[in-house]
């Protein structure tokens, strides 16, 4: 599973997690967040933060984020 960082705070909108599909809601993901199981859907891709399931448009996740470095 990979696993990233977010380098800003980025407003994402969260995903119904039975059904994948996009609500009204949006909350604020902070600068330093650790997000994973990322999965592309179409222009967007959806992710994991805390158990919760949220959706951003891919490019600006790209550029909000890096991979998250292993703690040993």
């Amino acid at each position: 599973m990979s696993r990233f960082e977010l380098t800003k705070s980025i407003e994402a909108r969260k995903v119904n997690p039975r059904t994948k599909v996009p609500t009204n809601e949006f909350h604020t993901i902070p600068f330093g967040a650790i997000i994973g199981d990322v999965v592309e859907n179409g222009d967007v891709d959806q992710f994991s933060y805390l158990g919760d399931y949220y959706q951003y448009p891919r490019a600006d996740l790209k550029q909000a984020s890096r991979p998250a470095t292993p703690v040993h």
